[in-house]
């Protein structure tokens, strides 16, 4: 009995933090369009990736090249502080032919391996030169291989570009996901608490939850889907749980004290739930849930024995 009203528990609180991750993720997501950061982190990897701090040589070059300047309005320009009108995504395959399509301008694609390597020995960017020149030697005489290198070395740069990205989403969910906290008053500890208290709280949490991951598949989990999840969190308060402000005040210095540092470590571990995102929280949940499945029918099984 001990284990199950535990386990209810972990479901109701993990209902909640992937309620909160869902809505921290879509504020994520409305900051992220707005200041369109994903087209600045792209922009500065390949700065990296192409040895050009300054943009103006090899990576003006491949944002001007027909395969990439086709998926962008208007025109390249380094020195510019927005970056807005650039894409947050270039498919790999068009950053190698543009790549090609730079080092033989007359005939990417129809070029043997020879005018490649005459090419690459005339680049005076070492490092850029270095790596295509390893690549050449990978690839023998086959210039497919070439380009696919190329797409490989592209690519792992992206993984360093998606790892910024998720740095910081990670860092805006958090501070949403404080603010949320603190805003309705979503208190881990406390909420913890009334669930281990109260069984019916608790009963509602799991129905609730249940009813939820029938109706929602895992994909709305890792898209970010919102749909109806005002709805869903204002609810919280109507499971009885202490969500929101409906507070009996102290009037002494010391209740107010305590209250302040209750309330900020409980925001603060709500917090931190919520960043670890919503897939997590939503697999979390699938497999509490079906544990649950399995331990509700034994501990049953074990009250109707003891009765006979």
């Amino acid at each position: 009995m001990f284990g199950s009203e535990m386990l209810d528990v972990a479901i109701g609180m993990i209902f909640i933090y992937l309620l909160l991750s869902l809505v921290c993720s879509a504020g994520n997501e409305l900051i992220e369009r707005s200041a369109k950061k994903r087209a600045s982190d792209l922009e500065k990897g390949l700065r990296e990736l192409l040895n050009d701090p300054n943009g103006s040589d090899l990576v003006k070059k491949v944002y001007d090249h027909g395969m990439v300047n086709g998926l962008f309005k208007g025109n390249y320009d380094p020195q510019a502080s927005d970056k807005s009108n650039l894409p947050s995504y270039i498919p790999s395959r068009n950053f190698a032919l543009a790549v090609l399509g730079i080092l033989v301008p007359d005939s990417p694609t129809g070029s043997s391996i020879a005018g490649f390597r005459e090419a690459v020995g005339r680049i005076e960017n070492a490092r850029v030169k270095n790596a295509l020149s390893a690549m050449l030697h990978n690839a023998g005489e086959d210039v497919s291989e070439f380009r696919d290198s190329i797409e490989g070395w592209f690519d792992s740069t992206m993984d360093r570009v998606s790892g910024w990205y998720k740095r910081r989403s990670q860092l805006i969910v958090f501070l949403l996901g404080f603010v949320a906290a603190a805003g309705m008053n979503v208190n881990s500890v406390s909420i913890a608490n009334d669930l281990w208290v109260h069984k019916a709280q608790r009963d509602a949490m799991v129905s609730a939850a249940q009813g939820y991951l029938g109706n929602h598949p895992a994909e709305d989990a890792q898209n970010g889907e919102n749909t109806g999840l005002t709805t869903n969190v204002k609810n919280l308060e109507t499971y009885g749980l202490p969500v929101g402000w409906n507070v009996r005040w102290g009037e002494d210095r010391r209740w107010w004290i305590m209250f302040a540092i209750r309330s900020f470590f409980g925001w603060l571990i709500t917090a931190c739930a919520v960043s670890l995102g919503a897939p997590f929280w939503f697999d979390m949940l699938n497999k509490f849930i079906v544990v649950r499945s399995t331990i509700k029918p034994h501990e049953k099984s074990r009250e109707e024995r003891s009765k006979d």
